[in-house]
């Protein structure tokens, strides 16, 4: 058996002073397993001569491959782990999976203390058509093709599911470099077919401490569903979708450094599109979010297609931090926080791909049910509009394209710095209509050093100066 170096992920630091208590995938330095559905047998080895035939069989808990802690119901309905028994593939192991079709997957109640990691293996492109993980701790998935057939589609579920509250807690479910689609071509799809076809998510999680990292979404109608306290959502890639990029309702989230475009919103969906959305339900208040360093652009020219950016329109959010981020789209909500306490604004450049039609903005606001007043600090940012109501904001060092509006009962503390220009010249290229954006600043635009983020979308350090937007020049 071969060593494998497993993907090593950072500590995760949610605002500042707010560390979580989450364990990172790392070079454990264990032993790898093979799975082959073209040359394998049940009764393999598990070794590259000798491979399983598939991951359903390893899995499987009558087969006692996996030496895991068991997760288990008690007879006063709660869950107790109970000690491993046997098993040849254990925490800190891989199973690399060859080329071939493995259905779909079911992974309940293994417990891992450490990670154990299933995988392509080296130049494979192993496809499942769905994954539930329920009652599990401690299990990475890298490199696999997760997509539904036509005949396995439809609007409701998800092709990949994590977590599952009936069937016990789980935790640390690792999502790393892995694509998430329906259909790998939507030539033949008529603009219903974008509701219809999919199913509702390409992944959801309700996993604490899910990590995911470096994946593909597209070709869904919503892509990821983020419903698990202290995960971390970075670097991936959306596109080619029918409504939501990313929605996101738990506490000690950080959404950072994706990049969702292409939206494909169609007349035919009643929900309404976003980049990135929270919501609280059933009197839930979350907690500790950062959206740090997206792009989300909507450059589709179609006038029946929109995108919102970040928005939070439902339920109750406390310490919300909205920084770096890009947003170019083609409707009012660029970002958009309703009934927030203690929200911070800083730093995001958000321009209006229709201006004059529909002015994109930053709004505050309060409650949906107007029970709650939000508060927020909007600092350093480029935007086309900047709105206030029913809400109490400061604002300083902030440049809009349109003067800041107060509106019913709206509360400012002018913090100085705020002024009115046309944004196009900051910029190297803003051209929606031609599908040209680089919105990288020409030239220096100072703004407030005080609570500026220390680095800007691309992980350059911010000057004394600490440039508007969400790129330092």
């Amino acid at each position: 058996m071969k060593r494998m170096a497993m993907f090593v992920a950072l500590a995760l630091a949610v605002l500042p002073g707010v560390v979580v208590a989450c364990d990172a995938p790392k070079d454990l330095g264990g032993r790898v397993f093979h799975v082959d559905p073209s040359r394998g047998s049940p009764e393999g080895d598990g070794s590259f001569r000798k491979p399983w035939r598939s991951l359903a069989e390893v899995l499987d808990p009558a087969r006692g491959l996996i030496a895991s802690p068991r997760l288990r119901r008690q007879p006063d309905g709660g869950f107790a782990t109970e000690p491993a028994e046997g098993g040849l593939i254990r925490a800190g192991d891989a199973i690399e999976l060859a080329d071939g079709d493995y259905g779909d997957i079911t992974l309940i109640g293994y417990a891992n203390a450490d990670f154990i990691t299933i995988a392509a293996a080296p130049g494979a492109k192993p496809v499942a058509h769905g994954l539930f993980i329920a009652g599990a701790s401690h299990w990475l998935l890298r490199g696999l093709t997760f997509t539904a057939a036509s005949g396995e589609s439809g609007p409701a579920g998800a092709i990949v599911e994590a977590g599952s509250p009936a069937l016990g807690p789980s935790d640390h479910i690792a999502f790393v470099q892995n694509r998430y689609f329906t259909a790998a071509t939507v030539a033949d799809w008529r603009e219903d077919d974008w509701v219809n076809r999919p199913k509702m998510y390409g992944l959801v999680t309700r996993a604490r401490c899910a990590l995911v990292r470096g994946n593909e979404f597209f070709h869904l109608r919503n892509a990821l569903d983020i419903g698990g306290d202290d995960s971390l959502v970075e670097d991936n890639f959306f596109h080619d979708f029918g409504n939501d990029a990313m929605d996101f309702h738990a506490s000690g989230v950080t959404i950072r450094r994706n990049q969702v475009s292409a939206s494909r919103h169609p007349p035919a969906e009643k929900l309404h599109p976003d980049g990135a959305q929270g919501w609280a339900l059933d009197g839930a208040v979350h907690r500790d979010i950062l959206i740090d360093g997206n792009i989300i652009a909507n450059l589709n020219p179609s006038e029946d297609n929109y995108m919102q950016g970040i928005s939070i329109f439902t339920g109750r959010f406390e310490n919300v931090t909205i920084q770096n981020n890009v947003v170019a789209t083609n409707t009012w909500h660029g970002i958009t926080l309703y009934g927030v306490k203690n929200a911070k604004v800083l730093n995001n450049t958000v321009v209006a791909t229709r201006p004059g039609q529909k002015d994109s903005w930053i709004l505050i606001h309060d409650s949906t049910d107007h029970a709650t007043r939000s508060d927020a600090l909007v600092r350093n940012n480029i935007a086309t509009a900047i709105v206030v109501e029913n809400a109490d904001v400061t604002l300083d060092h902030n440049l809009t394209a349109l003067p800041i509006r107060a509106q019913k009962q709206a509360r400012i503390v002018e913090g100085g710095g705020n002024r009115v220009a046309p944004l196009a010249p900051l910029f190297r290229a803003l051209s929606p209509q031609t599908g040209v954006l680089d919105l990288h600043l020409v030239a220096p635009v100072a703004g407030a050093a005080d609570g500026a983020p220390e680095s800007d979308a691309e992980g350059r350090k911010r000057s004394a100066g600490a440039d508007l937007g969400a790129y330092a020049r």
